[in-house]
């Protein structure tokens, strides 16, 4: 993969680059990178992410980041003790970079914990990563999480609901996730609230943010354009599941947090 023209590496395509390369048995290297990108890549941790284990002092490691404008590609164990106290850390630093709207700091861990909790509980991976890029000029936070697991399609398939509405889409599959289809057999009430639906829902209409997700071999995206899920060509697959979200840091006026809580 040849850069040597490259000026700017946007964060969407930076970190699922980097995840990729971690992900698959064959080797990619990067080529012909100018200076810049190559700095870039060192302090971002792209060739290998900042690897989180369940014993580290996440202030000590995380709390250096809170001078600069973004959360290098991290690398955490799913499914550990350490996890609330990793989104914890996460939602101080980032938004202790971005001097955001005080008013932001619920959404923000409602976002961050919805999707960090349906990895944990969902995806069945080793793996989570997470990174976050602070943009002055936009006035917002790109947010990336993904895990190694298996695919939302999968999860379905593995629970056995919804499967004559599936037919063997994946981007309906993603669609019903969307819509709140939980995969776990529990009353509605404990479907709701953390689930992806009001979190996009939250993001997207309350917050004027925009929402993908990238699922095996489908995504949706839901953003001020609409909402839409496509199922991609079948050379075309993520293994897992990939979020990315652009969240601003300035909360419209009229915004209601409790609107989007049910």
């Amino acid at each position: 993969m040849g850069l040597e023209e490259l000026t700017f590496f946007h964060p969407f395509y930076l970190a699922p680059l980097s995840i990729y390369k971690q992900s698959i048995k064959r080797h990619v290297k990067c080529i012909n990178i100018p200076v810049l990108i190559s700095n870039y890549f060192d302090l971002v941790h792209f060739e290998n992410p900042l690897f989180i284990t369940e014993n580290m002092g996440l202030d000590t490691i995380l709390e250096p980041y809170i001078e600069r404008s973004y959360i290098p590609i991290c690398k955490f164990e799913l499914c550990k003790s350490n996890i609330d106290g990793l989104q914890s850390v996460l939602q101080k630093v980032i938004l202790k970079q971005s001097n955001s709207d005080k008013r932001i700091i619920s959404p923000f861990s409602y976002l961050l914990g919805e999707i960090v909790d349906n990895m944990n509980e969902h995806s069945k991976g080793k793996y989570g990563y997470i990174f976050s890029q602070y943009l002055k000029k936009e006035k917002c936070i790109d947010l990336v999480l993904a895990d190694d697991g298996i695919t939302i399609f999968s999860s379905y398939v593995n629970s056995g609901k919804y499967m004559d509405e599936i037919n063997g889409d994946e981007a309906i599959a993603l669609k019903l996730a969307t819509e709140g289809r939980s995969t776990k057999n529990r009353p509605d009430a404990e479907n709701r609230g953390y689930g992806i639906s009001s979190s996009k829902e939250m993001l997207v209409e309350g917050l004027s943010g925009s929402f993908f997700m990238l699922s095996g071999g489908a995504f949706h995206r839901h953003d001020a354009n609409g909402n839409v899920s496509v199922k991609l060509p079948d050379t075309i697959n993520w293994n897992g599941t990939i979020v990315l979200m652009r969240i601003p840091v300035q909360v419209p006026k009229g915004f209601d947090y409790y609107n989007y809580v049910r």
